[in-house]
């Protein structure tokens, strides 16, 4: 039943309620995120503890994402089901402040240490000829990430907390969780501006950074085309036998004595033993060069689409949050049809932290095999033994 054929005399708790169920949808899929999401990041995390452990140090952050992302959509999902349980409700000032600032902290480690991933994966594809970061390096720059996601979060308290939530048709009055209406308007623009450049500047860095890295791997990409296929006429011209040291050194030898060429004949042998085992020496080095290159390659592919799906994800965030600074009763003047459809694009974001596993299980094949191998040891082995012990 909608709130305009209620009687006048509705009760705050039975508007709240009618708000609840018309934002059922939506904490279905909450909920939804939430199962998906932890059990992902904590088959990952599995993964790279028992399967992993000698893991390259290029997927060192991403056992430590999938930690901070398993955090966020816990934690940041059953925040947004408390809140649409309590639209008109909510009184608890206090409680509704300290929702806000863990919310946004979690947050913002994922984003921080997606931006982290970005300048290792800078200097692994761009820079590959100087040092690499240490451990100690990624620690600092770990810590690091977790103290910016830290003071971006302290504003929030000082911009959200209860504020009336007002029934137009009513005229009923209630307290939602949200952007406060009559803070101190200093504070309230400098956050706006603040948080306006913080999305500029890291979305501009992650473009221009990712922008860099594909470039680079493009021109190496046709560096090795052109590689490949001179490689190929010069296999084909040292099968015709043309400027090759091993036959040029054979040619002549029937016209020396046969001490000689038994002489040169052992000479060119043990040259040409020599250079067989330089060629496959090169060989086995360029196939590993290859074979991390590939990696780094595949690595990168697979953090750039993690990074565009977090871009992707946020725009309705940034742009409804935009829609609520300028107009203050933005929520109140939604219809109980507009309501659900605005609430979801709300909590879009939150895929960002569910897709990571997924996009580990279809690029990375080693993960693929080990998180195979974690499934079997979870639930093939006890099956096993449970059956051995009823015989």
């Amino acid at each position: 039943m909608g709130i305009n054929s209620m009687l006048n005399n509705i009760t705050l708790s039975e508007w709240n309620e009618d708000i609840t169920n018309n934002l059922m949808p939506n904490i279905v899929i909450l909920a939804v995120h939430i199962a998906l999401g932890t059990i992902g990041n904590v088959l990952v995390i599995l993964v790279y503890a028992f399967q992993m452990r000698g893991a390259s140090e290029e997927r060192y952050f991403i056992p430590i994402l999938a930690f901070f992302d398993m955090i966020a959509v816990i934690y940041v999902g059953g925040y947004y089901i408390f809140q649409s349980c309590n639209q008109t409700i909510f009184s608890n000032n206090i409680l509704c402040k300290t929702l806000v600032f863990f919310a946004g902290n979690t947050t913002y480690n994922s984003v921080f240490i997606l931006f982290i991933i970005a300048i290792q994966r800078y200097m692994k594809v761009c820079r590959p000829r100087k040092q690499p970061m240490t451990i100690s390096v990624k620690r600092t720059a770990l810590f690091l990430a977790l103290l910016m996601s830290l003071i971006c979060a302290l504003p929030l308290p000082f911009v959200f907390g209860t504020v009336p939530f007002h029934n137009i048709d009513f005229g009923i009055y209630g307290m939602r969780c949200g952007r406060l209406k009559d803070g101190h308007p200093l504070v309230r623009t400098v956050y706006s501006v603040v948080a306006g450049l913080f999305v500029f500047v890291i979305v501009t860095s992650l473009i221009v950074i990712y922008g860099r890295i594909i470039g680079t791997v493009f021109r190496r990409l046709q560096v090795n085309k052109k590689d490949l296929r001179s490689n190929e006429k010069r296999s084909e011209t040292t099968d015709r036998g043309e400027n090759n040291p091993v036959v040029d050194g054979f040619k002549g030898i029937e016209m020396v004595s046969i001490t000689d060429k038994t002489i040169k004949h052992s000479t060119a042998l043990q040259t040409r033993t020599n250079l067989t085992g330089h060629n496959i020496e090169s060989a086995a080095t360029k196939q590993r060069r290859t074979t991390n290159r590939r990696l780094t390659y595949k690595l990168t592919v697979m953090f750039l689409i993690i990074t565009t799906v977090f871009l992707l994800s946020y725009i309705p965030k940034v742009v409804l949050l935009f829609l609520e600074g300028i107009n203050e009763d933005f929520w109140e003047t939604l219809s109980a049809s507009q309501r659900p459809g605005v609430t979801f694009l709300y909590h879009i974001f939150i895929l960002h932290n569910i897709v990571n596993p997924i996009v580990y299980a279809f690029f990375d094949i080693e993960f693929r095999q080990d998180a195979a191998l974690v499934f079997k040891r979870l639930f093939i082995k006890p099956c096993i033994c449970s059956s051995e012990i009823q015989l």
